[in-house]
C-alpha cells in the first residue's frame, strides 16, 4: 500500500512474508525467538539453524560452526562487493546502500529471502517468502546463480541439502568440498 503512493521520497522497504516456515514446527519455539523474519535480520547463521532443525547443542562443533560463519561472511562480502559497484542498482537501494548497517541488514534479507525459496515446500511458497520494494538487482536474486550457490555451500557444510532444492546445472556439486 505505502509503496507508490509515497509523497517525496520513495521508500525502500523490507516486507516479512505472511507465515514462519520450520523443517519442524513443533520443535521451534517460537515464544523465545519472536519473528522469523527477524531472526534472519539479527543472527542469520542461527535462523537458518532453526528452519532447518539443527539445534544449539546439534551446532557446538566449533570447526563445523566456524566454516559456516565463514561462508555466510564470504557471501555477504561478495554480495556486498557487487551490490556497492553495480551501476544499475534502483536509486532507492543506492542512496542506503553507503550505510553500513542497512547495507548488513539488506544483505541479511537477501540471505534469508534466497534460504526460504530454497527452502523444500509442500505448499503455495509465496506466503513463506519476505519480499522487497522496490525489487534488488537480479544478482541477489533468490535465483541466482551466485545466491544459489553459497547457500547451497552452507547447507553441504552443516549436512542438510536434504532440506533444499537445488539446482545441480547451476553449481555440480562434484567440485564442492564436503
Amino acid at each position: 500500500v505505502i509503496h507508490g503512493a509515497e509523497r517525496g521520497e520513495t521508500a525502500a522497504l523490507l516486507l516479512s512474508p505472511q507465515k514462519p516456515l520450520f523443517r519442524n514446527p513443533t520443535s521451534a519455539d517460537l515464544t523465545d525467538n519472536g519473528s522469523q523474519f527477524t531472526f534472519f535480520l539479527t543472527s542469520p547463521l542461527q535462523a537458518f539453524c532453526q528452519l532447518v532443525g539443527i539445534s544449539a547443542a546439534d551446532a557446538t562443533e566449533k570447526d563445523i560452526v566456524d566454516k559456516a560463519e565463514n561462508i555466510l561472511l564470504s557471501a555477504f562480502s561478495e554480495w556486498e562487493l557487487k551490490l556497492c559497484t553495480l551501476t544499475s542498482l534502483d536509486l532507492v537501494w543506492a542512496q542506503v546502500i553507503s550505510d553500513p548497517f542497512l547495507r548488513r541488514i539488506i544483505l541479511r534479507f537477501i540471505f534469508c529471502r534466497s534460504v526460504l525459496s530454497l527452502f523444500s515446500l509442500s505448499e503455495d511458497s509465496c506466503q513463506y517468502l519476505p519480499e522487497c520494494l522496490p525489487p534488488l538487482p537480479d544478482y541477489v536474486s533468490p535465483t541466482s546463480e551466485v545466491v544459489h550457490y553459497n547457500v547451497q555451500r552452507l547447507a553441504i557444510s552443516l549436512g542438510v541439502t536434504e532440506c533444499f532444492h537445488f539446482d545441480a546445472s547451476l553449481h555440480p556439486m562434484r567440485d564442492m568440498p564436503k
